[in-house]
């Protein structure tokens, strides 16, 4: 084969593939975890960088840990259940025939979400706390005999965060505060392999079946690949804290990760192993975290009433192109084409004060995604991808409702329980187009996802 067939091979295999997601991997836009706090998650994040009540500010907004007078341990678990399925409308392999198989099942995992905060005062002014998370992450499986099975089959990816922090307290109402984030990614994805259909686009039908017996569906391989990386970036926020009324603003930074690992193929046929194609290897990429920028309001109406909104942004349009690096020098990099935008959510909550033990509160919300709809181009034109929206993580905008409670069992003990609806869409348009075996599946995804969180909060 010719280089450039070589590249168009490798596209066709990676654009629908592992790793042509690698970091397209959970329940905020895209797959971004805001789950960092079940107090949170109650009124469904609607406080943001302004609640600054517990030491899980130091995720929402380090500034907010000087309003907190005592040492505090605080450690949660949210459990996300996603679910989803698939309704095809075309899916046939690259010679027109229909794809074998069925339509998945629900590729919803159910996932848990845990964190834990710790945090102390060290002077009159200046604060120290440490946290450690999953911001990002996801999970889902589908069927090995489904008609996805090319495109993927297992996708289980996290992004671990150890968050050590500093605030200080310029005057009695103005705070500031900055942090380092140490990310560990680690990915692992599967899929099968057409080698029949990959072999009748790059050779000629005739070849493929006759001299090697061939056929698109007929030749199954097998991928996986693996890869991590640690990586580090900041956040710094700010805190203006007058008699009812908190202003908070907070800033996260983009972290790059330079992903190795490994990729495995099984039962490559001759005409392809021959050539060193598809052979075990090491596998490299480059993934940059987006920054995400919060402005929160919390207002205390009343003796028993609060408040609350928030806007936040996350940077996704730098994730447009991603760059696969392979071991072996005959295999040329190849770029997938992402091409996502920035995205916004927006949420309003109520606090409730029924008295000195019990707080109740609910929140909505609107989570835009920064996955572009497919469009007719992107299924019909050879050699493009619409890589975006993948059967990984089929997103798209998410509504949240949510509600919560927070029992003061004493001045030092509380418990707190969150749970949040996501609706998000029954008609979620999906196109993907094998540019090179032909293989091509057009539907809708319909799903939807529920977050059940408990949190313990203790302070010393």
């Amino acid at each position: 084969m010719k280089k450039q067939r070589i590249f168009q091979c490798l596209l066709a295999l990676l654009s629908g593939s592992a790793l042509g997601v690698l970091p397209s991997l959970a329940v905020a836009s895209n797959f971004q975890l805001t789950e960092q706090s079940v107090t949170s998650l109650g009124s469904a994040h609607a406080a943001g960088a302004a609640f600054a009540d517990d030491a899980s500010t130091i995720w929402y907004n380090p500034a907010g840990l000087t309003r907190l007078s005592d040492p505090e341990l605080d450690a949660g678990l949210s459990l996300i259940r996603f679910g989803a399925s698939f309704t095809p409308t075309t899916a046939v392999d690259g010679s027109g025939q229909p794809l074998t198989g069925n339509n998945g099942g629900n590729p919803g995992k159910l996932g848990a979400v845990p964190y834990i905060y710790y945090s102390t005062p060290l002077t009159d002014k200046l604060d120290f706390g440490v946290g450690l998370g999953v911001p990002f992450g996801l999970a889902t499986s589908y069927n090995a005999s489904s008609i996805f099975r090319y495109q993927a089959i297992y996708t289980s990816v996290s992004v671990i965060n150890l968050n050590p922090t500093l605030a200080y307290k310029l005057t009695n109402h103005f705070s500031v505060g900055f942090g380092i984030d140490v990310q560990r990614m680690n990915v692992k994805l599967t899929n099968d392999v057409d080698f029949g259909a990959i072999c009748f686009a790059e050779v000629n039908p005739a070849t493929c079946s006759q001299s090697f017996g061939l056929v698109p569906q007929g030749h199954d391989g097998f991928f996986s690949a693996t890869a991590d990386n640690t990586a580090t970036g900041f956040n710094f926020g700010v805190l203006w804290d007058y008699d009812t009324t908190r202003v908070g603003f907070s800033y996260r930074s983009r972290v790059k990760h330079n992903l190795s690992g490994s990729a495995s193929f099984t039962n490559v046929p001759s005409i392809f192993a021959s050539q060193g194609l598809f052979q075990d290897q090491g596998i490299s990429a480059q993934f940059t975290t987006p920054q995400i920028v919060s402005l929160s309001l919390f207002q205390q109406l009343n003796n028993q009433w609060s408040l609350m909104a928030d806007w936040s942004y996350t940077g996704w349009s730098s994730f447009q192109n991603l760059t696969i690096n392979f071991q072996n020098p005959n295999m040329p990099p190849v770029v997938v084409q992402e091409g996502l935008s920035n995205s916004n959510r927006y949420s309003i909550g109520l606090n409730y004060k029924y008295n000195d033990a019990w707080t109740f509160r609910t929140g909505i919300a609107l989570d835009k995604s920064p996955v572009p709809n497919p469009t007719a181009a992107s299924a019909t034109t050879p050699n493009s991808i619409d890589a975006s929206r993948t059967a990984r993580l089929p997103d798209a905008n998410r509504r949240w409702l949510a509600f919560g409670a927070s029992w003061h069992v004493s001045g030092h003990s509380q418990w707190d329980i969150g749970y949040a609806h996501l609706f998000i869409n029954s008609h979620i348009p999906y196109s993907q187009l094998d540019g090179v075996s032909g293989d091509y599946i057009a539907g809708q995804f319909n799903a939807d996802a529920d977050i059940l969180g408990v949190q313990y909060i203790y302070k010393f």
